[in-house]
């Protein structure tokens, strides 16, 4: 069987665990800037903005591992947000907190990008080739 019948059947497990590890690269990165924030409304804000972030990260786990290009996309969306969090570090964080909590952001958009890009890539082709062999979806649905 070729691997694109293959994908017509198997799950795209490899974006999900790409998109999984931003999730516990995000948790870290959280864990580490709360224990050297302020306390003040900016932590409150945060504390919300990375929740918001895991969730919308695990949903979008469990739908690129069915091959929805849509968030493949919204997947590099969050990508280029990590990448633009590098520029928010307040003055606060300094030392090797800093250059960990960098670390991580790069590390996790680094991971939500390149599984968001196979994502797009592999849904379009199994799309190409549903197509192609006018296949009916409502038959391999289980």
């Amino acid at each position: 069987m070729k691997t694109s019948e293959m994908r017509l059947y198997l799950e795209n497990t490899l974006s999900q665990q790409l998109i999984f590890f931003y999730i516990g690269g995000l948790t870290l990165f959280t864990i580490f800037y709360i224990n050297s924030m302020n306390v003040n409304v900016r932590l409150g804000i945060f504390i919300m903005v990375n929740i918001v972030l895991s969730l919308v990260g695990f949903l979008m786990a469990v739908r690129q591992k069915s091959y929805s290009s849509f968030w493949g996309y919204v997947g590099i969306a969050l990508a280029l947000f990590q990448f633009a969090r590098l520029l928010w570090m307040p003055e606060e964080i300094v030392g090797s907190v800093k250059f960990i909590s960098a670390a991580l952001l790069i590390a996790t958009g680094i991971s939500a990008l390149v599984g968001s890009i196979i994502c797009i890539k592999l849904s379009h082709e199994r799309q190409k080739f549903i197509v192609e062999h006018n296949i009916d979806l409502s038959l391999l649905q289980r």
